[in-house]
This record gives C-alpha cells, sequence and structure tokens, in this order.
C-alpha cells in the first residue's frame, strides 16, 4: 500500500478527502465532488483494467452511453485525484484474487462470479491485487486530516466486505458512507443484503440518513453528526 500512497501529492489548499470504490472507466462520481470542491482530493480505488487504462490515459473520456454521468477530466487525474489500481475486500493481508469483467456491462464487473443472466457471461477473468481499507487508512495521514469525508462505494457484491475490512477506522475517521446492497446477480454475494449492510454500520455506531443526492443507502456516523450539513455527498 505504501508504494500507492507514494505517488501523491497533497496541496496546501486541500481541506477534505473523499474515497470513490469502484469506479466504472468514466469516475463520474468522483467528478461530480471534484468540481463542487476546489479543497477536494479524492482517491479512487478500482481494480477493471479496462477502467484504469480509461481514466489514466491522456485522451478525454468519451461517454460509452448517454446516460452516463460526467468523465472525469483529465486535469484532476494526478492533481486532486488519485487512482489507487487495486481491489478492496476484507483481508487480514494483502493478496491477490480473480476478477470477472463481465461482457453486456463491464461497470458490473466483480470480485463476485457472475450468475445473472442480464450481466451475460463474464469475458475475461483476470488475477488483481487485494487489499483491505484498514492497509490504506494504516498509511492515511490522519495528522493532517481529522476524518474521512465520505466513502462511497459500488463495489457489484463486495461492498459490505469493503465495510469490514476498514476495521476500527470506520467508526473512529469516516463521516459519511453509502453502500450498493447488490445480493442476487453474483455467486455467493448473498451476505451483502441492505439488511446485513445497516446491521453491521449501525453497530459502527452509523445512523440511516435519506439525503436528496444519493440514491443508494446512505449513513452518517453519530460521532460526526454535527458535521451533517456541512459535508457534500453525491451518489446517483
Amino acid at each position: 500500500m505504501e508504494k500507492y500512497f507514494n505517488s501523491i501529492i497533497i496541496k496546501e489548499n486541500i481541506k477534505h478527502v473523499k474515497l470513490d470504490i469502484g469506479l466504472s472507466y468514466n469516475a463520474p462520481h468522483s467528478q461530480n465532488w471534484l468540481e463542487n470542491e476546489p479543497n477536494l482530493l479524492v482517491i479512487g480505488f478500482e481494480p477493471n483494467p479496462d477502467f484504469l487504462a480509461s481514466i489514466s490515459s491522456n485522451d478525454s473520456i468519451t461517454k460509452r452511453d448517454s446516460c452516463h454521468g460526467e468523465p472525469i477530466k483529465k486535469k484532476y487525474v494526478n492533481d486532486r485525484f488519485f487512482l489507487f489500481p487495486i481491489a478492496l475486500s476484507n483481508v487480514n493481508e494483502p493478496s491477490e484474487m480473480t476478477f470477472y469483467e463481465t461482457q453486456k456491462d463491464v461497470g458490473c464487473s466483480s470480485l463476485y462470479k457472475p450468475t445473472d443472466s442480464n450481466l451475460g457471461e463474464y469475458k475475461i477473468k483476470t488475477t488483481v491485487p487485494v487489499y483491505s481499507l484498514r492497509h490504506f487508512f494504516d498509511f492515511f495521514p490522519f495528522d493532517k486530516f481529522e476524518y474521512i469525508d465520505y466513502i462511497k462505494i459500488d463495489a457489484q457484491g463486495s461492498d459490505l466486505d469493503i465495510l469490514k475490512g476498514a476495521s476500527h477506522y470506520l467508526q473512529d475517521k469516516v463521516v459519511y458512507v453509502t453502500a450498493e446492497p447488490e445480493c442476487y446477480a453474483y455467486e455467493n454475494c448473498s451476505h451483502n443484503n441492505e439488511k446485513n449492510i445497516e446491521e453491521y454500520l449501525l453497530s459502527q455506531n452509523f445512523i440511516r440518513v435519506f439525503n436528496k443526492h444519493t440514491s443508494d443507502p446512505t449513513y452518517i456516523n453519530k460521532k460526526f453528526q454535527h458535521l451533517e450539513s456541512e459535508i457534500y455527498i453525491f451518489q446517483n
């Protein structure tokens, strides 16, 4: 994990940090946040080789479908947006796992094998590096930032695994969380349901909130509830 942090330069004006987990090819949520917050640093996590190439390329990203969100602008990449080319889960030590790239909608690629016919057969099976959020937070400069504003997760069945992998940092250092309860479209991901995600977050001192700017279930840490109206969040 240390090697990824070595590429980050934190500018003097940076006051806030958000984590975008599951970027697709265009990182539209990161784009929205960065456009709205000039003092924001975003760290994105994405293991899909196709998406990594798209975001890292010097060329502007073209929408692959008119309904997709606005692609991240290249001026932000390696300036206020930094890309970690890894998957996240709940692992004790950094490891490797099989990653399935789906055919019909590559945005549905996952560490879990797709079983929903709407996703089609996976087109490529690759091996990707896997860490826990705890490994990330062990290196994060909490001496400079008291907390992480927001974690948005859209990891196709891995969301609860990722939350659990944050360990104590979740309740100590994170204000907002949005997670997708996808539990039907992949093999062995039935645990990633809304009930289990909510129960886990409640056990970590979070409560659910209904924010007009988010569509997936969203929670705020009661420790930081006084910041509810001060922090911008968006997920759609």
